[in-house]
């Protein structure tokens, strides 16, 4: 792609800089140590901050992005423009650097666009063997095998395996698609179909045998039993809410929960509150019908 600050009529790369650019990118060039070439790179990226806001600028009327977000992406070009710009091509580094912040930008809004995020090195990685296969299947050369494949581009297999399963992973397919393609038997089957249900939860003999002996019961002993073990009502509630006294219900209540222990062959005590029961569907949300 070729791209131009002619472009951008007002880039702030003014001779100054230019110059101030030239001077970073020698003391780079002539650096022996990793640190003193970091230092020199980072004072050429603060430098030229301005031209990756200028393009993010200009991307932020095309998308919806915050433009901090878009200046983040374009520093991202910026360093690989830095990083591979040649000074022997006596070519300004802002011209140079225009279509790798530009395309930094571009990538970043491609990530953001995908339902699964995946790295982008494993993305590229994977780009440049299809490209790196594409070359060898025109030449006439047969295919590679993937330790000649991960040599041919300096990768380890481990390395290009990922990027393979993140491919595959990218790859994203609709539940309503057919499990197979035309031709195959499958009666318009889809993938969904082949989700199957989850298990219903084991049943609780315990809860199954207390709906079987409340169902026995009128629906006012329910109301009794149900109200004051398992809703927490007050035998005052409850007396009131059936018309009674409260001594009667409670000894009705009590008596009534002495049977279902004995049924049940446990010791019985009044004090001990009954496990919790849904309502049954059919019977809607009504305690006195569970």
């Amino acid at each position: 792609m070729v791209a131009s600050l002619a472009v951008f009529p007002s880039h702030p790369e003014t001779a100054a800089l230019q110059v101030s650019n030239r001077a970073l990118l020698e003391a780079m060039g002539r650096s022996t140590h990793r640190r003193a070439w970091l230092r020199w790179r980072n004072a050429l990226i603060t430098a030229n901050l301005p031209l990756v806001r200028m393009v993010a600028e200009r991307q932020r009327q095309r998308c919806n992005e915050p433009f901090e977000d878009l200046v983040s992406m374009g520093v991202l070009g910026l360093i690989r423009a830095v990083e591979a710009f040649d000074l022997n091509r006596n070519g300004r580094l802002s011209s140079f650097a225009v279509p790798y912040i530009r395309g930094a930008i571009l990538h970043g809004l491609r990530d953001q666009s995908q339902g699964l995020h995946t790295p982008r090195r494993l993305r590229e990685l994977h780009q440049r063997a299809r490209r790196h296969q594409e070359l060898l299947r025109a030449a006439g050369r047969p295919q590679p095998s993937l330790g000649e494949l991960a040599a041919g581009l300096g990768c380890t297999t481990a390395q290009l395996e990922e990027a393979a399963a993140v491919q595959r992973a990218l790859r994203l397919r609709s539940l309503d698609a057919p499990c197979s393609g035309p031709g195959d038997e499958t009666d318009g089957a889809c993938l969904i179909d082949q989700l199957s249900a989850p298990p219903p939860p084991p049943a609780d003999p315990q809860r199954a045998w207390l709906h079987r002996q409340l169902a026995g019961l009128t629906p006012r002993q329910q109301r009794l039993l149900v109200g004051h073990w398992i809703e927490g009502l007050s035998w005052r509630q409850l007396a009131q809410e059936l018309g009674e006294g409260v001594a009667e219900t409670r000894r009705q209540g009590e008596a009534l929960l002495t049977m279902l222990q004995r049924a049940a062959g446990q010791p019985t005590s009044s004090s001990q509150p009954m496990a919790r029961l849904p309502p049954r569907p059919s019977e809607g949300h009504s305690p006195a019908r569970c």
